[in-house]
């Protein structure tokens, strides 16, 4: 049985392995001689994957018995896809497989010989450039406090206010028991050319009057003027002007649209006209949702304190030593600002979060949590913190939805490596529409969550509202090369050299294409500059498999002395 054994074939696709998101996915397919199927033994094929100081990791068994197999050419074949996580420590592993004859009466085992089936992992599909960055609201506190504006949003061809998650009904009511002199509310109210009662504007404007007088009469006691003034139109023109002007859109799909919009003058007929456009389907995604919407503008004007007594009211409420309305929201908002330390802003910002309940406390305080997190060297910890920063900025959204604040959010699922999460994230703040820089960033990182899900067509997809930037260039590159398309892999990491020309991500990469392509000149000319803008891609060149058939060539080597 065991010289019987000796006989299998053993087949990975690819080999070597390479990584698809956060999995090295394969194929393996085993045959074994038929002799070897028998009732008095049982015969199992163990793969696992050696890796590191004697470490293994089981992944499946081939249980070669009657019903489990097929028979390819008279001999027992079975044939799965299989995967097991991916780590970087893992790079330099080897993928075995191993038989077991069982005998069926005594249960005697016997190992048949290791086999090594597959050596190390490909990583290129890591080399995803992604972005992530979150920064605090800036701070507005100063002499005349600012507006506060609070954006509601409607569901199609409907005016009635929201009051469950995606309201900010909690945070209107909160301004509407702030003690000041006087209030001027603004009510500015649109409504997407395909809504059918062209009144929407009209109603969702004095449904907030009305919800907001109501709620006036009932909470405030302290006889504060209120002035409420609502506008509205509805000619939607305008409003869908700027927002394809700002839109994530091609230049040319946004000309075309501005040039439909001028054209039909009638709007009721706008959005029939609208739907020959390319980017129609984009419209209705992302730009219609938008526009069933109503902006509230509240202004009042406070007393300012000195900085200093600010930060010390401040260090005494979240001690609980006085009480939390000794300062206002912006007043709290601001004495995080003063000091530098993460750990007091956390401790300011959840003092915020108690005595405000407001939308920038708990956005602010999730972006302490993810600074602290990125901080972080311990991996539960730090996973421990990303937790708590989505905790908040959920609240956060919940209170203001929009792009700005969701794409905070997914980024927080996406460090924290909860992909699904991330994307429905990244894809409803795409739908919330933004200006253009948001827009492109968000769709940036959306292609890069979806590279690393190995989702390349939706990757293409998100890029093509990314802009002209370097990580967009870089994540083409990637797609295209992953793809074998090594032509077009080149281009794209030419032009990602165009925005940073002496950036080793960019010509590591020019190189690996080099690699696979046999192109020794592109290898080395790119090599070489990576090595002498990063030296430590020294040592990665030489691990790395992409470079394993040049490592004894000249060329190779002379590139690697820089």
């Amino acid at each position: 049985m065991s010289r019987l054994a000796k006989k299998q074939k053993v087949l990975v696709t690819p080999n070597p392995l390479t990584t698809s998101g956060d999995q090295v996915e394969f194929e393996l397919k085993a045959t074994v001689p038929a002799r070897l199927i028998q009732e008095k033994y049982a015969y199992k094929l163990d793969i696992y994957y050696e890796y590191g100081d004697q470490q293994r990791e089981d992944i499946v068994t081939y249980n070669f018995r009657f019903g489990e197999f097929i028979y390819e050419r008279g001999k027992p074949t079975m044939t799965r896809q299989l995967a097991f996580p991916y780590s970087p420590k893992k790079n330099n592993g080897r993928l075995m497989a191993q038989g077991r004859i069982i005998n069926a009466k005594t249960k005697e085992i016997k190992h048949t010989a290791p086999l090594q089936v597959a050596t190390g992992i490909v990583t290129t599909p890591q080399a995803v450039v992604r972005n992530n960055t979150i920064t605090f609201i800036p701070d507005n506190y100063d002499a005349e406090a600012k507006p506060a504006l609070l954006e509601f949003f409607f569901e199609q061809d409907k005016a009635e206010l929201r009051n469950y998650v995606g309201s900010n009904l909690d945070i209107l009511n909160q301004y509407i028991l702030d003690n000041a002199d006087a209030q001027h509310v603004k009510v500015y109210a649109t409504q997407s050319p395909d809504e059918k009662d062209k009144t929407l504007a009209e109603d969702r404007a004095k449904a907030i009057e009305e919800y907001y007088r109501e709620r006036l009469a009932m909470l405030d006691y302290t006889g504060k003027k209120v002035n409420i003034r609502t506008r509205f139109t509805r000619d939607i023109r305008d409003v869908l002007t700027q927002k394809v002007q700002r839109s994530a859109l091609p230049k040319e799909q946004v000309d075309e649209l501005l040039s439909i919009i001028n054209q039909e003058t009638d709007p009721d007929k706008l959005d029939k006209a609208l739907q020959k456009a390319e980017a129609y389907n984009y419209l209705q995604l992302y730009i219609y949702p938008s526009m069933r919407a109503a902006t509230v503008e509240i202004n009042y004007q406070l007393n300012r304190r000195s900085d200093y007594e600010i930060y010390l009211l401040a260090k005494r409420i979240a001690q609980q030593k006085v009480k939390a309305d000794e300062l206002t929201e912006d007043e709290l908002h601001y004495a995080a600002t003063l000091t530098p330390l993460l750990a007091e802003k956390r401790e300011l910002y959840e003092a915020a979060v108690k005595s405000t309940n407001k939308w920038p406390a708990y956005y602010n305080l999730g972006t302490v949590y993810i600074e602290m997190a990125q901080k972080e060297y311990r991996p539960a910890v730090k996973l421990a913190l990303l937790k708590k920063a989505i905790h908040n900025l959920t609240f956060a959204g919940y209170r203001n939805p929009s792009s700005s604040v969701f794409y905070s959010l997914a980024s927080a699922y996406h460090l924290s490596n909860q992909k699904q999460e991330a994307l429905e994230n990244y894809k409803y703040a795409i739908k919330l529409g933004g200006k253009e820089e948001v827009l492109n960033k968000i769709f940036a990182d959306k292609a890069a969550l979806e590279i690393e899900m190995g989702l390349y067509n939706e990757a293409i997809e998100s890029l093509r509202y990314a802009g002209d930037n370097y990580q967009t260039n870089m994540n083409m590159g990637l797609i295209y090369m992953l793809k074998e398309n090594y032509e077009g892999a080149a281009r794209y990491y030419n032009r990602a050299l165009t925005h940073k020309p002496e950036d080793a991500h960019a010509n590591y990469s020019m190189a690996v294409v080099g690699a696979r392509s046999n192109n020794e000149q592109m290898l080395t000319e790119h090599l070489r500059k990576a090595v002498k803008s990063d030296p430590e891609l020294i040592r990665k060149a030489v691990e790395d498999i992409e470079f394993r058939a040049w490592h004894r060539k000249p060329s190779f080597e002379e590139a690697l002395l820089r």
